[in-house]
């Protein structure tokens, strides 16, 4: 799986010749030729979960790991995961359970996982009928997902939620540039709850994102790697993913970089953003 992940990061140099950053990737066909070499397809939607389609049976995908804080908008430090029978095949030839709780006949691998922290084989006998001890469950967390898929599946639906997600995302893009930006790699495999814009070479060398931390409150995202220095990150996920936080976003964005001496057309950003919600 690890092999896997290195795979996908070097397919997307050789392929787009770009740095890797935030991104939605084609899956389909890749279910299939993972099999064909005996492998599983591990998918990071940590980002896109609750945000974007991640159709993990028609893609075929072995398993999926999603995020609670980002467009589920739940309380952090909760992994949602799914993953298919022939997942947990495999996973249960490396099954221990603990000493402490093992009955009389429970059998262990000879190369069980040797972390009770990462062993998701624990974590299903914990989740299943058995109710074998593991942890104390985070339960405030718990309840806080269960409300957070209430609201934003039965509530709103899957496919106006995703549509809402693209829609603010369309209309954020169309607002950064009106306001002078560049859209880093627009439409190429763009995220529906990132943007990825240019920092403008007169403020790559400013203090312009903590200044818009500590004068106007707000908080937008740097990148890593070979990018670190050279994009923003701008995020709308989950609840803020709505007219009303994005016009107060670019009113106060585009106020600061007029402020840095960035000549930002902040009226017109502001009319896009009317146009896409029109």
């Amino acid at each position: 799986m690890l092999r896997l992940r290195k795979l996908s990061q070097k397919w997307w140099q050789l392929s787009t010749g770009k740095p890797r950053r935030d991104a939605c990737n084609q899956l389909t066909g890749w279910g299939a030729a993972v099999r064909e070499v005996g492998g599983f397809l591990v998918v990071d939607a940590v980002a896109s979960f609750m945000g974007a389609p991640v159709k993990a049976d028609e893609w075929q995908i072995d398993a999926v790991v999603g995020g609670s804080q980002k467009c589920l908008g739940a309380l952090p430090g909760m992994s949602l995961v799914t993953f298919n029978d022939r997942f947990a095949d495999e996973i249960n030839k490396r099954k221990r359970i603990e000493l402490g709780v093992r009955g009389e006949d429970a059998q262990t691998a000879a190369n069980f996982v040797p972390s009770n922290y990462l062993d998701l084989t624990q974590l299903q006998d914990y989740w299943s009928p058995a109710r074998v001890n593991h942890h104390t469950e985070a339960t405030i967390g718990i309840y806080g997902v269960h409300e957070a898929l209430r609201l934003g599946v039965q509530e709103e639906g899957l496919a106006n939620r995703f549509a809402r997600h693209q829609q603010v995302h369309q209309a954020l893009n169309n607002a950064v540039k009106a306001l002078g930006l560049t859209i880093f790699n627009e439409g190429d495999h763009e995220m529906p709850m990132v943007t990825c814009v240019e920092i403008p070479e007169a403020l790559r060398d400013t203090n312009f994102q903590s200044e818009l931390l500590t004068k106007f409150g707000v908080e937008i995202a740097a990148s890593f790697g070979s990018l670190q220095g050279k994009i923003w990150r701008l995020g709308t996920m989950g609840y803020v993913a709505q007219k009303g936080y994005l016009v107060r976003f670019i009113s106060i964005f585009g106020a600061a970089l007029l402020q840095a001496g960035y000549p930002a057309d902040v009226k017109a950003a502001l009319d896009a953003v009317d146009q896409a919600f029109a």
